[in-house]
């Protein structure tokens, strides 16, 4: 008897586990999701201030010309963030680090020592 106690005991362990495993994912999705689309916004605010800051200070047409394609390549951005869910993005992450294992770490690793320098410069 008391044998079957625990196994039951163990099982429901195992089902709140597994309910707060769910909870949490959706969660995460849910502040993905808005993390994405602020980000989006934020993306187009900074192209749209991009464009206006150098044609309002009457730049060279070069200067307006490199702006244009650095505004263009953050819209791009934002489009391909408004237009894929963070489920899809994870998805793509996946099958990119799955075929390049050692790209994505070296690329994890600068932006590791980037972030490392940038905070402890503060």
């Amino acid at each position: 008897m008391a044998n079957a106690n625990g196994s039951e005991k163990a099982e429901e362990v195992i089902a709140e586990a597994k309910q707060e495993l769910t909870d949490f994912k959706r969660e995460a999705y849910q502040r993905a999701e808005e993390a994405r689309k602020e980000v989006a916004k934020q993306l187009n605010t900074a192209a749209e201030t991009i464009r206006k800051e150098v044609r309002d200070g009457n730049a060279d047409k070069e200067a307006v010309q490199r702006a244009d394609e650095i505004a263009a390549r953050l819209e791009k951005t934002a489009h391909y963030l408004n237009n894929h869910s963070a489920y899809q993005m994870g998805e793509q992450a996946t099958k990119i680090v799955t075929r390049n294992p050692w790209r994505a770490v070296i690329i994890a690793l600068v932006v590791g020592l980037v972030l490392g320098l940038i905070s402890r410069g503060k």
